[in-house]
């Protein structure tokens, strides 16, 4: 097995003013190009950063010849910390891309073998308060009453095992998982009133899972449980979902706020709606900035083994059923896109585009509100870079109501937009963004209301040291479908109009 030490490539020279100074994210990334090494400048500590969010598929396509000095937005995310450190998560710079990643995590050589485990905890405090914070009780006993605390503490732990490997004939191959935390409900009795029946409640479950085959000629091949090119063309770039250090609506804060006061996040990208289930991913070569790709999934199950005693509900390669929820999964889910990556003088273009659609199970009953329609759903994004300051959006409108989720037959297009701006500078990072989404909603309210959302995230991350940062992050949503009452999920009722807001702030320990 041969380990290679991925930080020989990150020099600092004093002496050579266009190399920059050694301070924290500012070192350049000396790439071997043409028998020698050439020096890549990273302009306004962008690019550094950008390592560190996961953006590494999107350098290794760029040579020393067209040096990525704005290309894309800087970015701390989810089990990726700042650069000199090269730690990344399931996702890495070898099996993102059909190029071998320059920078990032250890490349084979052939006939080797680099192995990798790599973890993340994360700890926050958060306070909140939402129109569902309270409930009122009935009858005499006040049946039912609670009220929840403002604040409280919240975190978790990630695990990143992965192997990146090469044949002497030069074909790349190598697996990726990561293992996240579940955690059990809260208990409590007369006898015992303490948290270990708690965390024995606490489990481990495994999010993405996957291999693939690379080479810089033909492209790449993932297979197993992982991303669409929905969500490795956009990787939280143009849905900025990477200033915060936690996803903004798509992260850790929205945890401290109650499920049915959360605007729902109606992006694939970066979601497990999209990287949870089981499919087969081709992504091509860079040619002039732009990369394709196309995956297919034929349903909605993750990696396993079959389920079925006989054709029933529950088997997760169903074509057809009798049971009213089996017909609101997908199944032949299919993504095709493209990414583009340029620069013009100072200015770096991110933009994206992909078109995903899909079957359904056939609902081969009559009861009501319980037959949909498959996915068709265009989805598009665009990311400037100037000087540190990013700018762009994202947009999703088609047969959708949700986050994937399939639309009621009869009901309105699922349509979402979304705005940011972030600034990075050396080991800051700092932005907002804001998402509207008017869907169907409720299968019950066809013809009748439709659902709309907004949402708004403000936050930064700090990275403190390699493998330390501090982040915050501020959430307002709200939430309007008329006649449906949010509190208990069902049609009619009070609680027609919602609201939530929260704030936290948090550490990011990451090895």
């Amino acid at each position: 097995m041969s380990m290679r030490n991925v930080m020989a490539g990150l020099q600092c020279s004093d002496g050579d003013p266009r190399l920059g100074s050694c301070r924290y994210g500012s070192c350049p990334v000396r790439q071997r190009h043409g028998g020698r090494l050439r020096p890549l400048l990273f302009s306004s500590g962008a690019l550094a950063a950008v390592v560190a969010g996961g953006l590494a598929p999107a350098v290794a396509q760029i040579t020393a010849t067209n040096p990525p000095a704005a290309s894309l937005p800087a970015a701390v995310t989810q089990g990726i910390p700042a650069t000199p450190l090269p730690v990344q998560g399931a996702n890495n710079s070898n099996n993102f891309s059909a190029a071998l990643g320059k920078p990032g995590v250890a490349n084979p050589v052939p006939g080797s073998i680099v192995v990798r485990l790599n973890a993340t905890v994360r700890f926050y405090v958060a306070a909140e308060s939402s129109s569902l914070d309270t409930t009122k009780g009935v009858g005499p006993a006040n049946t039912g009453a609670a009220k929840l605390n403002p604040y409280t503490t919240l975190g978790f732990m990630r695990l990143y095992f992965g192997m990146d490997g090469m044949a002497t004939n030069g074909l790349r191959y190598g697996a990726a998982i990561e293992v996240r935390q579940n955690f059990g409900a809260a208990t409590g009795s007369t006898a015992n009133n303490q948290s270990s029946a708690s965390t024995t409640g606490s489990t481990l479950f495994v999010r993405r899972a996957f291999g693939y085959l690379a080479g810089d000629q033909w492209g790449i091949v993932r297979f197993g449980q992982g991303d669409s090119p929905v969500g490795i063309f956009d990787n939280g770039v143009t849905t900025f979902q990477n200033f915060d250090g936690g996803g903004g609506w798509n992260g850790d804060v929205p945890g401290a706020i109650p499920g049915n006061a959360q605007p729902t996040f109606p992006f694939l990208s970066q979601a497990g709606a999209d990287y949870g289930s089981s499919k087969i991913v081709y992504l091509s070569p860079q040619y002039a900035g732009f990369d394709f790709g196309v995956s297919f999934a034929p349903n909605n199950a993750a990696l396993q083994d079959g389920n079925c005693s006989f054709a029933a509900t529950g088997c997760y390669n169903l074509s057809s059923s009798s049971v009213a929820s089996d017909g609101a999964r997908f199944t032949n889910m299919y993504v095709v896109g493209a990414r583009y990556q340029g620069i013009f003088g100072p200015v770096g273009v991110y933009a994206m585009a992909d078109y995903y659609g899909s079957g359904h199970v056939q609902y081969t009953s009559t009861a009501p509100f319980s037959q949909f329609d498959g996915l068709s759903v265009a989805d598009f994004g665009l990311a400037v870079t100037y000087a540190g300051f990013t700018i762009g959006g994202h947009g999703t409108t088609g047969t959708y109501n949700g986050q994937g989720a399939l639309r009621p037959k009869g009901g309105v297009n699922g349509n979402a937009w979304l705005v940011g701006v972030q600034y990075a500078t050396g080991p800051a990072t700092v932005g907002a963004s804001f998402y509207n989404f008017q869907s169907q909603g409720s299968p019950s309210l066809v013809n009748i209301s439709q659902r709309n959302e907004n949402a708004l995230a403000v936050g930064f991350t700090y990275g403190i040291a390699p493998g330390l940062a501090i982040w915050g992050s501020y959430l307002y949503g709200t939430r309007h479908q008329g006649n449906f009452d949010f509190q208990t999920g069902t049609v009619g009722g009070a609680y027609n109009d919602v609201k939530s807001q929260a704030f936290g702030v948090g550490t990011i320990v990451k090895w």
